[in-house]
């Protein structure tokens, strides 16, 4: 078995609690721009993503749940003035612990995300300090697609695909590392993965799971006995 050496996460739904945020944000520029749609529950939302249905960038979230093109631009607009000062997400229960092993473990961590890094930095606040500053892959740094930007991060680090693994959740996440040739470990927890997808890729089911999971790759199991889940 290769050691993982590079870990590279997606953010929304992987280290942030984001869903419930951006529906709500949907919800308020639906009544703002009297569409008068009916947006779809988290599990709908969930159902979408897993059935391949685009919501990232955020204008395709907007597409996704009903808007007509010209309101999906305007409120994307929106989006990004004032999402983090009235819908901040904040991270899942224990991510700052789970990076924390991860880095005092020797792993190099990074960043792949169609969010932009000004979101990223605000919601994860001191975890930040965990990720290497050069492995940071966000939608406006540059018009990298995700599989571009984990070959880069890997290039980066000087790792093989086989030491790398992505960590995502959502089935376009799982492309994006078939197509750099990477390892993939998918979250139920997040926006568009099931247990559904087990026979398609390894799963945990919640963020303590993650850090299990990659440290049995890499060291002994019985170092993650500190890890409280």
């Amino acid at each position: 078995m290769n050691k993982i050496r590079l870990v590279l996460f997606d953010v929304d739904g992987v280290l942030l609690d984001s869903l419930l945020p951006h529906l709500k944000i949907c919800e308020d520029k639906n009544i703002e721009y009297k569409l008068g749609l009916k947006i779809p529950s988290p599990a709908q939302l969930k159902e979408m993503a897993r059935n391949k249905i685009q919501i990232s960038p955020m204008k395709y979230f907007f597409l996704a749940v009903g808007f007509p093109e010209e309101f999906a631009e305007k409120a994307n607009l929106q989006y990004n003035k004032v999402f983090m000062q009235r819908y901040a997400p904040a991270p899942f229960a224990h991510v700052h612990e789970t990076l924390k092993v991860l880095h005092d473990g020797g792993l190099r961590l990074g960043i792949v995300t169609s969010n932009v890094r000004a979101n990223i930095v605000a919601a994860l606040g001191s975890s930040m300090n965990y990720f290497d500053p050069g492995l940071i892959f966000c939608k406006d740094d540059s018009d990298l697609s995700k599989a571009a930007a984990i070959s880069g991060a890997m290039k980066k680090a000087q790792t093989r695909p086989a030491e790398t693994l992505y960590v995502g959740d959502q089935s376009p996440d799982w492309d994006a590392a078939k197509a750099a040739g990477t390892s993939f470990l998918g979250v139920t927890y997040g926006w568009g993965i099931s247990e559904q997808d087990r026979d398609k890729f390894p799963l945990v089911p919640d963020v303590g799971g993650i850090a299990a999971y990659i440290l049995s790759r890499t060291e002994p199991i019985n170092q993650t006995d500190s890890f409280v889940s």
